[in-house]
């Protein structure tokens, strides 16, 4: 999950606060208003089904990315690839978990 700092007009209490962008991978999973607390979730019954979307057109696509990162920067592709492919895991796996067990 990663998070990110945006300034919105919050819907419960009409403020022009910064919030909280919680993200499961590239989904907005919620936000939280910094002046009142507000969290806005996104249902869980419909956060699942969206993420699966989002992670098959992320898998469908890594085979070009890698391949254009790869020829723009050979050394730096293959020295990076290893640390690259131990986080994976870690990562897919805290998505899920923020999916499924927020």
């Amino acid at each position: 999950m990663t998070v990110e700092h945006a300034e919105f007009r919050c819907s419960a209490c009409g403020q022009t606060a910064e919030h909280d962008l919680r993200y499961a991978g590239r989904l907005l999973e919620s936000t939280r208003c910094h002046a009142c607390g507000h969290v806005v979730e996104m249902q869980p019954r419909a956060l699942l089904p969206a993420y699966l979307h989002d992670l098959e057109q992320r898998v469908a696509s890594k085979p070009a990315r890698l391949l254009q990162r790869a020829s723009d920067d050979r050394i730096g592709f293959l020295r990076s690839l290893p640390g690259a492919l131990a986080r994976q895991p870690l990562k897919l796996a805290r998505e899920l978990w923020t999916v499924i067990w927020r």
